[in-house]
């Protein structure tokens, strides 16, 4: 009697066993915020030496599942939370983006157009987040600079002051430019190549004194340009071919 008994527990056993083993313990999503989210998995971690199957090499010692407190990055430097290893026995915390989720930023510039920050790139310059988090930046939504700004060591000019990185008034290397195509049913289209006057002057020898950053809808006339306005304050002859001659250079019939 016994022996069938112990028999027909035997299927239950195998099926208990195969659940335990089989089950899936979800991610954990943070949400900070200021930082974004950080995502736990715990399929990476019970992989770790010390740490495989064994839930309570951390519950409930260092994350205590009733209280769900949440631990400030201050508090990890004191070896809480997940200060109880990184830090010591596994990766710092100054290692912020192996936990926090980084994103390229857009900034909508209305006058130059969109400009995108790459945390990516720049991660791969310096690792260290703390060269401008938060001394430069908030983790969450920040001031707006101008340029001017800039060029005073504000915002990205901290760096890209032309030593630590290329500075903030080689424009090209941030703002998008395109070429500009002006219809001229008469004469023919002619079209302004941003690439060709960019391999010989700078954004600010044009921007704005003599061009705004703005497309204008007025449009200036060639004698308007043979007296220095627009294109022929730089085409009169000197700095570069007059406006009076080659015209099939810039009119295409």
């Amino acid at each position: 009697m016994n022996y069938r008994v112990s028999l027909s527990l035997v299927p239950l056993l195998l099926l208990f066993q195969s659940y335990a083993y089989g089950i899936t313990v979800p991610d954990v999503v943070y949400t900070t915020k200021n930082a974004g989210k950080v995502v736990f998995s715990h399929a990476k971690h019970t992989t770790k030496e010390g740490m495989s199957k064994n839930c309570r090499a951390c519950h409930d010692t260092i994350f205590d599942l009733k209280k769900k407190k949440h631990y400030s990055m201050a508090d990890m430097g004191k070896m809480k939370s997940c200060g109880a290893c990184h830090g010591s026995k596994a990766f710092g915390l100054d290692k912020c983006a192996r936990c926090h989720i980084t994103k390229e930023v857009l900034y909508k510039v209305k006058a130059t157009g969109p400009v995108k920050f790459s945390h990516k790139y720049h991660l791969t310059k310096t690792a260290d987040c703390g060269t401008c988090h938060p001394s430069l930046f908030t983790a969450g939504a920040n001031k707006r600079y101008s340029m001017a700004d800039m060029e005073k060591g504000k915002s990205c000019g901290a760096c890209h002051d032309s030593k630590q990185a290329f500075s903030v008034k080689e424009c090209a290397k941030c703002h998008p430019t395109r070429d500009v195509l002006f219809e001229e049913k008469s004469t023919g289209n002619v079209l302004f190549s941003h690439k060709s006057h960019l391999g010989l002057y700078t954004c600010v020898d044009c921007h704005i004194s003599k061009f705004s950053t703005f497309r204008n809808s007025k449009k200036v006339s060639m004698n308007e340009m043979e007296a220095g306005k627009s294109c022929g304050s730089c085409h009169e002859g000197k700095t570069a071919f007059s406006v009076k001659e080659k015209c099939d250079d810039c009119h295409k019939m």
